[in-house]
Formats: C-alpha cells, structure tokens, sequence
C-alpha cells in the first residue's frame, strides 16, 4: 500500500455502520489509495424506529428498508454473514450463505458495528414460542401470525380456546415494547371488525413489565402519562412483574398468574452479536466491548466499536452512552472523522465522543404520543405529529420519504390491510 492508503472494512450497516461508511464515502470520495468495504448479512438498511408500524399495517414492509448499494459510489458492499475475525492478522473471515464458500478480507482499519440481538435471559421456552422484533423478518412474522390468530378464532366455537388465540401478551415496558403494544392495539381495534363471529370483549393486549413504571427512557410525568392513555385504550398493564416461563398456549408470570396466550412478543432485551464474544477484547457485564472516548479498542491499533456492540464512556455522568439511533448515527460520523485524521497521520486531530441526547419520542397509539425534546415536555396529538414528522425526515432518501408519507396520508383515510401473506422460501438459506 502507497503513503495514505488503507483498507477500511465495516461490519454491520446498522445506523452507527451506515453512517461511518457515509461519512467515509464522502471524505476519501476522490482517494483512489483508499478502499473502504461495507459488509451485512442484508442488503439493506432498516429504518428500525418504525418498525412496530409495519406490524400494525401503518406502513408497507417495503418503505421502511433502502437498498445499500444506492447509497454508496466508493464504497464497497458485500452482503454476507461474518464467521470469524482475527486481530492478529487482520483478517475477517465471511460467507454469503450456508452453503457458500468461506473467504477472507484483510484490512488495515477494522469498524466493528454489527448490532444486537434478541436476550431471552435462558427462560424457559422463552425463545421457542415468543415472536421477538428486531428485523423486517421479525415484524412480518408477527403480523402474519396475528392476523392468523383472528382467522382462527373466527371459526372457532370454544370460548376458551376462541379468548387463548385473541390474547397477545407483550413483554418488555421500554419504548420498543410500548411502541409496538401501541401500535398493536390499534390494528387489534380495526382488525376484529372484519370477524363476526368475534366479540371485541374478547380480544386482549398485555404489556409485563419488570419494574414500576413503563418506559424508563422518559420523565415520570410522561410515563405515567403514557400509563394512563395505555390503560384507557384497553390495554392491561401488569407492573413489577416478569415472566418465569412460556409455552406454546401459557405465559407464566412470576406473582403466579398463568396467561392463556398463543402469542407472546419478546421486547424485553438485547445482547450483542455473537460474534462479538469470539473476540479477543475486554468487555463489560453486558457483553459489549469496551472502548475508550475516541471509540477505539484498547490493545488492538486501527480496530474501533460502536453502536450496540460498544460500551462507551460518558465523560458527564460517568456511565455508558445508551444505545440509541441518535447515538449511533454521531458515533458513525465520529469515527469516520477520526479515521480519517488516522490515515493522515494526525492522531492529533482526533476528538473524543461526546453527545447528549436532543430528545425522545414515543407514540401511544390513538394519534398521541409523548416527547421530550431540548428540555421540553410534550404529549397527546401534537407530540405525535411531531413523532412523525422527525421521523420521516430521518429516514434516508427522498424516496422512502415519500412513500411513508404516502402511506400515513392514506392510513388517515382507508383502513388498515389485513391480508396475510404466506411466503414460504425454497431452496438454500
């Protein structure tokens, strides 16, 4: 490699990947001595916020995912599944499916960003027969399943089994769970008016939730806000509460209480990437590689972490930056400037992270929500337009803008689409 050069590789085109790679595009756009490689095992980027309204049918699959490769002209992008990494000899091993060969990729600079998945804590049955919400995947397999749920029930004469397939539980209080109970019962309302056979009475939502109070993330004013709304929109709440073990027909909580349910959503923890355990780094209790305040592994020259991978220091409160979109996009961006003084020479023009949240939304369903944005405190049908208005100029490209805000236009108007689609996959995976 000539004076300047680098071979750059990113792992994982989540918010904190795709923005370092974005950055990197523009910043060595014109550097031929430069290559920088994306990899993912999808080749496109999901717009995870809105992901509970695919669920609810607010919103076409489709809209909320963009291609990569149209985002980038420099940068390389290869969709494939990573199988091992090698500090040592900077190396990272990938495969494009199961069946397909194993190569290798060197690099000089390595940007570990790969995400989370699913924590299901070891429970009992937990993982066998919950439906959790982290991809595209995840969230038509779950609006396919509940729909399959009224088609059931429908025809059903059994009251008992009839009131088991209209039960949903949701396990988790944090905003994913919130958002997508909330966004859940909307569809369950304009669902069951398409069953005759089906009394609204016996349609049920339940949100469990560890500690006392539902999302965390906000004020207390809010939250019991939020509470309040919830429980006047029909949804049971059941605080302090977890869940010891689920089957296939039961949820089972641990004040004794058993829920007949065949539908249990799993919102209640993530953990890193597997692959993140197979690396030769300190971590924290959670699994999550520690760096230090320019996001670099200690020990490992040119390796860096971010996103939901990384533990990273905040220098005001002492703790660890939450891993949150907003995070990950200025950890992103960071890293790419910092890389880029790296591959210049001048370490010196490197800068630490530092970021404080500009605020939180969450919608509640009805056309309400809750937010706090620069210190100010919002909730009802202003905070949700404005839910939805931040979020749609958020996501990437003109041309998912107008789609989404296509569909939420027509949502204002139609009803909801409840056909369910079965696909089925032949061949390799």
């Amino acid at each position: 490699m000539s004076e300047n050069s680098a071979r750059v590789l990113i792992l994982g085109a989540g918010f904190a990947g795709m923005y370092a790679a974005m950055r990197l595009e523009k910043l060595f756009k014109e550097e031929k001595n430069v290559e920088i490689t994306l990899i993912n095992r999808d080749n496109f980027f999901l717009f995870t916020p809105m992901l509970a309204e695919v669920v609810s049918s607010s919103i076409e699959a489709k809209h909320v995912i963009s291609p990569v490769r149209e985002f980038f002209d420099k940068v390389s992008f290869q969709e494939a599944e990573i199988i091992s990494v090698d500090f040592e000899k900077r190396i990272v091993t990938a495969s494009h499916c199961s069946t397909c060969g194993e190569y290798d990729l060197e690099y000089d600079h390595l940007i570990i960003s790969p995400g989370s998945v699913t924590n299901f804590y070891g429970l009992p049955g937990v993982a066998e027969n919950s439906f959790p919400l982290k991809t595209l995947a995840d969230a038509m397999h779950l609006r396919n399943h509940v729909i399959d749920m009224f088609e059931y029930a429908d025809l059903e004469r059994d009251p008992d089994l009839r009131r088991r397939l209209l039960t949903f539980v949701v396990a988790g209080g944090g905003f994913a769970g919130i958002e997508v109970a909330a966004e859940l019962n909307d569809f369950l309302l304009i669902a069951r008016r398409f069953y005759k056979n089906i009394h609204p009475d016996e349609v049920l939502l339940v949100v469990v939730v560890s500690s006392s109070r539902i999302m965390p993330e906000i004020s207390g004013d809010l939250a019991s806000y939020a509470l309040r709304k919830l429980k006047e929109q029909g949804i049971e709440i059941r605080l302090n509460t977890r869940i010891k073990k689920a089957s296939a027909d039961e949820v089972n909580l641990d004040n004794g209480e058993n829920i007949p349910t065949n539908t249990l959503i799993w919102t209640a923890g993530t953990a890193p990437d597997p692959i993140i355990k197979t690396l030769p780094c300190e971590k924290d209790k959670k699994g999550r590689i520690i760096v230090n305040e320019y996001l670099e592994v200690p020990g490992w020259p040119g390796v860096m972490a971010l996103g939901d991978c990384a533990s990273i220091p905040d220098p005001v409160t002492g703790k660890t930056y939450p891993p949150t979109a907003q995070h990950a996009v200025r950890e992103g961006e960071l890293v790419a400037q910092n890389l880029s003084a790296m591959i210049q020479g001048r370490n010196d023009l490197k800068k630490p992270f530092k970021f404080s949240a500009l605020g939180t939304l969450a919608p509640l369903g009805h056309r309400t929500a809750v937010a706090e944005i620069m210190g100010f405190k919002l909730s009802g049908f202003f905070a949700w337009w404005l839910w939805r208005t931040i979020y749609l100029f958020k996501l990437p490209g003109w041309d998912r803008k107008i789609r989404v805000a296509l569909d939420w236009t027509l949502d204002l108007f139609l009803t909801r689409d409840i056909v369910q689609l079965k696909v089925f996959m032949k061949g390799r995976k």
